[in-house]
C-alpha cells in the first residue's frame, strides 16, 4: 500500500492508498448523481461550483481529518500538495491530469468567478 505525508494548515496529514470500493464511495459522496461511477461526474457542473465553498465542502469528504477551519488556514500550495499526494497515491497513471485540474481550480479562484469571495 502506498502512502505519503503532507503538511496542511499546521497538521501532518497521512494519505493512504484507498481500495477501489473506498474510492467509489468517495466519488459517490462528492458527486451523489454519479452513484460512485467516476465516468458520470459532470465536470461542467463542478466548474459552476468552483470557489472557496467547494473547497470547504469537498476536501473534508476526501480527507476526514481536516475541517473547514483547516482549509481557511491553509495556503493554496498546501491544498495543491494535498490533492497531488492523493492522486499520486491512488491514481499514479493519472498524474498527467494534475496540471489541468490545478489550472481549473485556479481559474475558479479568480475574482469574479462563481463562488469566489473576491467579487
Amino acid at each position: 500500500m502506498r502512502n505519503k505525508t503532507v503538511e496542511f494548515a499546521g497538521k501532518k496529514i497521512r494519505i493512504e492508498e484507498k481500495k477501489i470500493g473506498e474510492l467509489e464511495k468517495i466519488v459517490a459522496d462528492l458527486f451523489p448523481e454519479s452513484k460512485g461511477n467516476i465516468q458520470k461526474v459532470d465536470l461542467g457542473k463542478l466548474l459552476e461550483q468552483a470557489g472557496f465553498d467547494l473547497l470547504y465542502k469537498k476536501l473534508p469528504v476526501i480527507f476526514p481529518e481536516i475541517a473547514k477551519d483547516d482549509v481557511k488556514n491553509a495556503y493554496m500550495s498546501e491544498i495543491e500538495a494535498l490533492v497531488e499526494a492523493f492522486i499520486d497515491v491512488n491514481f499514479t497513471g493519472v498524474k498527467k491530469l494534475i496540471g489541468p485540474l490545478m489550472n481549473l481550480m485556479q481559474i475558479g479562484m479568480q475574482p469574479g468567478a462563481p463562488g469566489s469571495p473576491q467579487k
